[in-house]
């Protein structure tokens, strides 16, 4: 529930989705090591391990709920949530944006609905929009969607971009946005924790894998296209086992097909529900291949260098695509090719995780400035 608060931060962090938490979650350690208040809203998309992620990362600021219904799980359900939240967001606009609320900060992350909402009734609101993963773009607004729109959209709507490298620095007009180049994704500092943590007895499988995780609308929704990853799986099943990772949407779709119980009676795959980060990675950091929708993923798996086909027609991420990362298209040659490299590769996946790059870094200092500067002229006023 929203609160009043007697001296209310100017800085808001609003998330909704678990890609988001884990990117934006070193940021907000960061910022409480340095002591610098913000206000945690959870818009309510994802339900399901959120919490469980904040407490493995130690984000410790008390987390206010704007949205308590059913996670989403369908477009429909999405239109009806996002109107609802956008909706209690504006009604309560005085309970999260004090006044004057020009010097107030939202931070919007990456291109889903949460992002698209923040940033929009943060703007209307009359606060600072900052992008956080902004400039990242595929040029074909079909793929990904609704992403690549979402992208375009909250570009215009922000006055601030915080970049994750010159190529993302370049897609945007910093005449229209103040561009900042935080160097790489926040996704580095998480990754960087998770490897350094204890082996989790979840990473551990004792054989050669593989693992695959799917859960993008636009190919669950495809019965063409979840013929060609279920074709993937079988064919991958054949010569390794393999990690199938059932994110909600992707049970509950399975179930529909009627592919569930088979794949459950396959010996070849071992069925597993969605995980936390750390042993997650961990997970993907052994693995001989890993197939994947996500474009989180594709950043990761990058760093670790693991082998990875990418289930989609088109990504707005450039990591890992001349070396690690294939695009599949859905083209069967290319998966094809793909699967029969499975165990040519070295058993040891070179990894790429940069010591000296730290994003979230660059993200605070310039928020903490930008947070003094307002301070200063509010208490001129």
């Amino acid at each position: 529930m929203l609160q009043n608060l007697p001296n209310p931060p100017r800085l808001i962090a609003i998330i909704g989705t678990r890609a988001q938490t884990i990117k934006m979650a070193p940021l907000l350690v960061e910022l409480e090591r340095r002591n610098e208040p913000y206000r945690l809203l959870l818009t309510g998309q994802h339900h399901e391990t959120i919490d469980s992620l904040l407490d493995e990362f130690g984000v410790t600021t008390r987390r206010e709920r704007v949205y308590a219904g059913p996670e989403v799980k369908g477009i429909t359900q999405a239109g009806i949530w996002m109107l609802r939240t956008a909706w209690r967001l504006w009604l309560e606009r005085s309970k999260w944006a004090p006044s004057p609320r020009g010097g107030n900060i939202v931070l919007a992350h990456g291109d889903t609905f949460t992002t698209l909402l923040a940033a929009t009734v943060g703007r209307l609101v009359g606060c600072q929009i900052a992008h956080v993963e902004a400039g990242l773009r595929s040029f074909n607004w079909r793929h990904p969607f609704p992403e690549e729109i979402t992208r375009v959209v909250v570009s215009r709507l922000a006055g601030i971009a915080y970049c994750p490298g010159a190529w993302a620095c370049g897609n945007l007009n910093p005449r229209r946005v103040e561009v900042v180049d935080t160097g790489a994704n926040t996704i580095l500092d998480a990754l960087r924790d998770a490897m350094a943590a204890p082996i989790r007895p979840e990473a551990k499988v004792g054989v050669p894998y593989a693992v695959v995780s799917v859960h993008r609308f636009e190919n669950l929704q495809s019965r063409e296209r979840m013929g060609v990853i279920l074709d993937t799986i079988g064919e991958l099943a054949d010569r390794l086992r393999v990690i199938l990772v059932l994110h909600p949407t992707t049970r509950k779709r399975l179930g529909e097909l009627g592919e569930l119980e088979h794949l459950n009676a396959h010996p070849g795959i071992d069925l597993r529900s969605r995980m936390t980060y750390v042993p997650f990675m961990q997970l993907l950091s052994r693995a001989k291949l890993v197939v994947s929708d996500g474009g989180s993923n594709q950043e990761e798996l990058s760093y670790l260098g693991v082998p990875t086909l990418l289930m989609r027609m088109a990504t707005e991420r450039r990591e890992g695509l001349d070396d690690n990362v294939v695009l599949s298209k859905f083209d069967a040659s290319i998966i094809r090719e793909m699967i029969a490299s499975v165990g040519s590769q070295s058993d040891v996946p070179v990894s790429k995780i940069v010591s000296e790059q730290f994003p979230v870094d660059a993200i605070v200092c310039d928020l903490q400035r930008r947070i003094s500067r307002t301070e200063h002229r509010v208490d001129e006023e």
